[in-house]
């Protein structure tokens, strides 16, 4: 055989090996893999070899011994609103955590805290509340309601216009944590700027005609006043009557104030009434039912209670003011103004642009035109005074008159 017919048939045996084994690796690619047997048919799970699929990764198994709290990311002051981006899980050993510490974020948003939380501190129960007055009234006092900036100033409910406090503190509608508008009315008079005191003032006179009796009044002191001098009070002015006598002319009643309002706006309250200190546990606890006496003997007649005392109302109230604000209030009670409070919406803390009130505003706001001074009147005036009753005016019926001028009860 010669060697290109050897050549040839290797050359076809190359080739018939090589389609086999292209034949083989087309029909490993489109094998299915088998059904992987499920945990419940007790197949076991994959080894992981070689040839094998790898399973995934499996997550790091949690300790059984560790469990997770929530603590603070950074620290916060005593009456801050607990957010959950402030607060983060940490794992401590199970053993190390009791019943006080709290171990989800949910339970903790919206609270207040009750004193200064630290960074990284695990926070319990003891140091949140779900009401920011608890925080006065159990551990802080009322400063706890104080905000940063702002201090508390109290101020009297009660007033001779207001005896029990009734209108002041809006029918006793406010309480701890609500926001108010001050109202403040001053009364404004008039002063003699070299006495400083009010108008109108008194005078004394020296009489012409008596003037000689000065002498004899040092000589007579007993009748030394009564001889040429008396006064007036109050002292108005000396005019001239239509008919050339001289009168005096002096006020009628009390010179009327000048009065001007003006409002602070979105005070908080702190406190409502006089503050009483947290009672102690021991008077918090239940008193013992006593136990029934044994059977044939009488019952003890319980001792008969009086009634029950009616709590006064609150006669002041505490407001967290800014300081200038705080002295302002404070110099309204010194003069005696008169100081009312208006409640405010729950979620209304805008501050409005408010004119302060006095007469002049009153007119113009309301373009009310000041009628001209006449000379005459058709009501019926001034009502004629009962003198054993001059509180009660006498109302007069007039008789009517009798037709064709005949008198009253004649036959016609």
């Amino acid at each position: 055989m010669s060697r290109r017919t050897i050549a040839i048939l290797l050359l076809i045996i190359g080739l018939v090996v090589l389609s086999f084994v292209g034949v083989f690796l087309i029909l490993g690619q489109n094998q299915q893999p088998p059904p992987a047997t499920t945990e419940e048919e007790g197949a076991p799970p994959p080894d992981g070899g070689a040839g094998t699929p790898s399973a995934p990764a499996a997550t790091t198994p949690i300790p059984d011994d560790t469990i997770g709290v929530v603590v603070s990311l950074q620290t916060v002051p005593r009456g801050h609103i607990m957010t959950e981006d402030i607060l983060a899980i940490d794992r401590r050993p199970r053993d190390s955590v009791d019943n006080n510490v709290i171990t989800n974020t949910q339970d903790i948003v919206g609270l207040f805290a009750r004193t200064d939380i630290y960074q990284g501190q695990t926070l319990t129960r003891d140091k949140l509340a779900r009401d920011i007055r608890e925080i006065s009234e159990i551990q802080y006092g009322p400063s706890a309601l104080i905000p940063p900036g702002f201090v508390a100033q109290a101020v009297p409910l009660t007033t001779l216009l207001d005896p029990d406090g009734s209108i002041a503190s809006i029918g006793y509608g406010f309480s701890e944590g609500d926001y108010v508008d001050i109202l403040i009315l001053f009364s404004i008079n008039e002063l003699d700027e070299e006495f400083q005191t009010l108008l109108p003032n008194d005078a004394s006179f020296f009489v012409e005609e008596f003037l000689q009796s000065i002498e004899e009044g040092f000589q007579n002191p007993e009748e030394f006043e009564e001889a040429f001098i008396f006064t007036i009070s109050p002292f108005g002015r000396f005019e001239q009557l239509p008919t050339g006598d001289l009168a005096h002319i002096a006020p009628r009643e009390a010179p009327r104030s000048f009065i001007v309002g003006i409002v602070i706006q979105n005070a908080r309250v702190i406190q409502v009434g006089q503050y009483f200190l947290p009672q102690p546990a021991a008077a918090l606890i239940a008193t013992a039912t006593a136990t029934p006496p044994p059977e044939g003997q009488p019952t003890a007649t319980p001792l008969a209670s009086g009634p029950t005392a009616t709590p006064l109302p609150p006669d002041v109230v505490t407001v967290a003011l800014q300081p200038q604000q705080q002295l302002l209030l404070r110099y309204a009670i010194e003069v005696g103004a008169d100081i009312d409070f208006a409640l405010r919406g729950i979620n209304d803390g805008q501050l409005y642009s408010v004119d302060n009130v006095d007469l002049d505003f009153f007119i113009d706001r309301f373009n009310i035109e000041l009628p001209p001074n006449f000379r005459y009147s058709v009501d019926q005036g001034n009502p004629i005074i009962d003198p054993d009753n001059p509180l009660l005016p006498i109302l007069i019926t007039p008789t009517p008159s009798s037709p064709s001028g005949s008198e009253p009860g004649a036959e016609s």
